[in-house]
């Protein structure tokens, strides 16, 4: 028997393909590494700053008056959860309502504001004057006219919402590529044409800015207003709950009404990955 034949032959392609695999894993263990690092680095974070809140509330470094500790506030959301859920239904209800109206309300101005520069020069800079006013301190006059309910409150949301629109929304419209309408205006587009397929899409990060401004928003003005006046809602509750010193109970409808905030933002730049595809294989620098 020769003992050439008991030597194992080298497959080129089979090397090949084996030191192929071998460069190719450490990218990718890189890029796991990577993102494990982005959620592992604020989970433990997290993890200290509750470890140190229920330190500082159970040995009562701080009073009780003003904080309480997380497993109090736990205890208190699950005992409330039934008044919290019912009173979050309308604080979100109007600020949902709102947001809509205002944005809505806002893409439609901006739109006539492009289409029309007569208009422009005439309103535009009465818009940009209003978004100054206070209109927060008007609620009590609100409330004269359309009583203590929800429709005060969704109006105030509805013009907080309506001005970041508006001027985001015309930067947008006006940025869109003049050759690309005029080449669809020799091609005998109509406006609403041009409008749909040029100026609308280059608006889109404009439109997703004014978005994000107002999601948070539009939450905390309905917070704002429960509390100035109105029986029912997250911010009335807080009120009410501080009027009772019931921190725990106080900072259980506060934390949730953070998160309901931070959900709405979080729907909104969902939607903008979305809708903005181009932007899918950006990195992070971070």
């Amino acid at each position: 028997m020769s003992t050439t034949s008991a030597i194992p032959q080298n497959n080129p392609v089979k090397l090949k393909d084996d030191m192929r695999q071998q460069t190719d894993y450490g990218p990718k263990m890189f890029e796991l590494l990577q993102s494990w690092r982005k959620v592992l680095l604020p989970s433990l974070l997290l993890v200290v700053i509750l470890a140190i809140w229920e330190y500082v509330a159970d040995k009562e470094l701080m009073s009780r008056l003003v904080l309480a500790g997380p497993s109090q506030i736990v205890a208190a959301l699950i005992d409330q959860w039934p008044v919290i859920l019912d009173n979050a239904g309308v604080t979100v209800a109007q600020a949902l309502i709102g947001f809509v109206a205002g944005n809505a309300l806002g893409l439609l101005v901006a739109i006539v504001f492009v289409h029309s520069a007569i208009i422009r020069r005439t309103l535009y800079p009465l818009s940009i004057g209003a978004e100054a006013i206070p209109f927060i301190a008007i609620i009590p006059v609100l409330i004269l006219w359309l009583g203590n309910g929800m429709a005060p409150k969704i109006f105030i949301i509805t013009i907080h919402t309506f001005f970041p629109m508006l001027i985001n929304a015309v930067r947008g419209l006006k940025s869109a590529d003049n050759d690309v309408s005029e080449m669809l205006y020799t091609f005998g587009a109509s406006t609403r044409q041009r409008l749909f397929m040029v100026r609308l899409p280059a608006s889109v990060p404009f439109l997703f800015n004014a978005l994000k401004l107002s999601a948070c928003g539009s939450i905390v003005t309905s917070l704002v207003a429960e509390w100035l006046a109105s029986e029912r809602g997250l911010g009335y509750l807080i009120v009410d709950y501080g009027q009772d010193y019931k921190i725990p109970e106080l900072w259980a409808t506060a934390l949730l009404a953070s998160a309901i905030s931070m959900a709405v933002y979080g729907l909104v730049v969902w939607a903008e990955y979305l809708c903005t595809p181009w932007k899918r294989n950006r990195h992070s620098s971070f």
